[in-house]
């Protein structure tokens, strides 16, 4: 992954293209390779993360190299959007409900629904989000 000032760039390669979409796979093999864990990991022991794009048109052919752009405001939208604000949600209610003198037990099965609804309003804007949080597409310039 490189960081360019505003911007976050990670190399991908094209593995289906069709009019619509292209499917990408961001792997870094060379960090796996090593690593006694790859086996229970999240991307895949390797095998690279796979990512559903917007086809822009720009003729995307299977096995192709691209770079896959992401404004830094974007990264930080999701971040927040996905950690802060939860992590916030649980201390705020919790601190409302001690001090409402709800018991614990209650306090905590309340500040999971309020958690829980908060996921479930997320799930509904996902659409808004989406828009909000793109990832572009660069062809790389074959030498």
């Amino acid at each position: 992954m490189t960081r360019y000032k505003g911007t976050i760039r990670q190399s991908a390669t094209v593995i289906r293209a069709d009019a619509s979409e292209i499917e990408v796979e961001v792997c870094r093999p060379e960090a796996c390779a090593a690593c006694k864990a790859k086996s229970v990991c999240s991307d895949g022991g390797g095998q690279g993360k796979r990512m559903t794009l917007v086809n822009d048109g720009q003729g995307y052919r299977v096995g192709e190299q691209v770079t896959l752009v992401m404004r830094r405001s974007s990264g930080l939208k999701a971040v927040v959007i996905a950690y802060l604000v939860p992590v916030f949600l649980i201390v705020a209610a919790l601190l409302v409900l001690q001090a409402a003198n709800v018991k614990e037990t209650t306090a905590a099965v309340l500040t999971l629904g309020i958690l829980g609804l908060y996921f479930v309003v997320v799930r509904l804007l996902r659409g808004r989000i989406n828009r909000q949080l793109t990832i572009e597409i660069e062809k790389e310039i074959e030498a």
